[in-house]
């Protein structure tokens, strides 16, 4: 059955790009295609509209409206996943729009309780968990200061880490007594604990969850997600936009690797362990940009110091989309060298469908894909095995020839597409009145 659905995103294209926002586009793109009327509901960053300013485009055919948010009026924490003003523009378009469902991609810069709006109307609510936004506020699951995985959330040491983030809306919290000492409490606390319940509230209304991994659907599982109401898909990938032809036992020439240039992707581990291979007539191709990491913007200096003399690495800075088909045809392996748990990791699937070579850590998301069959795995942040690996491709042909034809086990958008679609369908037959707690309808 055609069904018109909205989508809700943090950002989108042209002027956000990253993983979420390309899945986003390819999934509309797919719905389409299968006869939906899709539109986006976004955030939109910058001067060029007036703050919570309304803004309607199109982009390769789907109509997108935008809410100007630049935070100020951000006084209180509150407000980062809370905003009534930001939920009164949310239920004024759904009125309009009248969609059948709500799919959700991402709330940051944005408000959490956009999920209420649409609840309270009675529409079906989806979301897909492309990070871990909605239980870490930086997202990712990592301490800024040693990159160390949060396995546990401990909120003491979410408290300290969110405290240098945001020390104007969660100050720190010195007792003015000795009884304040013992029995009072820390108001920023508080508050966290506050945010928590609002988050766990606001995904438990959700009629269901998407992970694109079985860990990442697993990790928020063990945080306190209603398993039942959590499924896993596999992101899909417009096949035919990067598939090529295998590199086969072509000789190794060129390494790369493609994302944003933070600690937490792990660059310095493949730069030190393409460092240790001695080897002038090799490559390694970093393409994205390198932005500061939590204030910080020494990263590429570290990175230089890694570099032994007279070796290649050329850091090619900020890409376009467009351009990933041409970057991955003149790449031979593509290494994803990750520190935290990745939800998914579509470069690892876009890389390999380029016929190219993918190492990959195993680690989240992208261990699953080392477990699969699609990369060639090794221990997270360990140099030296991501050399041995990287050397093991370099010496041996067979294994270079069978490590470039991987594509078969890259699932095509339609079929992703297809299988979202098919729970919106579920939920929207189990739509049917229910008995108030008096018998009245």
């Amino acid at each position: 059955m055609s069904m018109k659905i909205v989508h809700v995103v943090s950002g989108y294209l042209p002027q956000d790009s990253g993983g979420t926002q390309l899945h986003l586009r390819d999934l509309c793109a797919a719905q389409r295609t299968q006869g939906h009327d899709v539109s986006i509901f976004s955030r939109l960053g910058g001067d060029e509209f007036g703050e919570f300013e309304i803004s309607s485009t199109e982009w390769e055919s789907v109509p997108v409206t935008r809410i100007t948010n630049n935070f100020l009026d951000v006084d209180d924490l509150e407000l980062l996943f809370h905003h009534p003003r930001i939920d009164a523009v949310f239920a004024d378009y759904l009125d309009i729009q009248k969609p059948d469902i709500v799919h959700v991609h991402h709330l940051t810069c944005l408000s959490t309780t956009l999920i209420d709006v649409a609840k309270d109307r009675g529409l079906p609510v989806v979301m897909t968990l492309h990070d871990y936004w909605m239980i870490c506020p930086r997202g990712q699951r990592v301490h800024p200061e040693d990159l160390g995985i949060c396995e546990t959330l401990d909120r003491k040491r979410c408290l300290s880490c969110l405290q240098s983030l945001w020390p104007h809306l969660l100050p720190q919290w010195k007792p003015g007594s000795l009884f304040q000492r013992f029995l009072g409490k820390n108001p920023s606390a508080e508050k966290l604990a506050q945010w928590e319940i609002l988050i766990r509230r606001v995904l438990d209304r959700c009629d269901l969850t998407i992970s694109p991994s079985r860990f990442h659907r697993d990790r928020f599982v063990d945080w306190g997600l209603d398993a039942s109401r959590a499924v896993t898909i596999e992101h899909g990938l417009p096949r035919e936009e990067h598939l090529a032809l295998p590199r086969g036992r072509k000789p190794i020439q060129r390494i790369g690797f493609i994302g944003t240039v933070i600690p937490s992707k792990g660059i310095h581990t493949l730069v030190d362990a393409f460092s240790r291979l001695g080897r002038k007539d090799l490559s390694l191709e970093i393409y994205g940009e390198i932005p500061p990491f939590h204030g910080e913007d020494s990263y590429r200096a570290r990175l230089d110091a890694l570099v032994k003399p007279g070796m290649a690495v050329h850091f090619h800075g900020r890409y376009e989309h467009r351009d990933l088909r041409e970057i991955l045809a003149g790449l031979d392996i593509v290494v994803v060298p990750s520190l935290w748990w990745e939800s998914f990791c579509l470069t690892a699937r876009e890389a390999a469908l380029s016929g190219a070579c993918v190492i990959g850590c195993r680690l989240g998301g992208v261990g699953e894909a080392v477990q699969d069959g699609l990369a060639l795995g090794f221990d997270a942040g360990d140099a030296s095995d991501l050399h041995q690996k990287l050397l093991s491709l370099i010496e041996d042909a067979d294994l270079r020839e069978a490590y470039s034809q991987k594509a078969d086990l890259v699932r095509d958008m339609e079929d992703c597409a297809a299988e979202t679609t098919s729970f919106y369908e579920s939920l929207l037959m189990e739509q049917t009145p229910r008995p108030s707690p008096g018998g009245v309808q």
